[in-house]
């Protein structure tokens, strides 16, 4: 699939997130305390994903990561200002976290398919 299709789907799977993280109305899945942090991270591990397709080279690895890192940031600092919103440090903590394990898995995917491709006959 080429960029333009990634381009467009982290558009709106960002709107998406935005949107979740402020309205008041919060779908719950489990009975958990720390749900909010497992969906932070799956959404922040979603748009690295996303976001790593639409640019592939290491310099937008880290202009990506320093860039979704900077949305959770944006993301809480406007739930501060919401009666129906908490902000949290924790969940920027999960956002990094789901950054990075994106970057982890796809440095670990890269490398383990560079060390076992076939080799060409010289």
């Amino acid at each position: 699939m080429n960029k333009l299709y990634y381009k467009t789907l982290f558009l709106l799977t960002t709107l998406f997130v935005f949107y979740m993280a402020i309205t008041s109305h919060d779908i719950s899945f489990i009975d958990n305390p720390n749900e909010d942090k497992v969906k932070h991270f799956m959404a922040f591990f979603t748009l690295s994903l996303l976001l790593n397709r639409a640019s592939s080279t290491y310099n937008a690895r880290i202009r990506n990561v320093t860039a979704l890192l900077l949305f959770g940031i944006f993301i809480e600092i406007v739930q501060s200002f919401l009666p129906y919103r908490d902000a949290s440090v924790y969940d920027v903590i999960a956002d990094l976290g789901g950054i990075l394990s994106f970057q982890f898995a796809l440095s670990s995917f890269r490398y383990l398919r560079d060390r076992f491709a076939p080799q060409p006959l010289v």
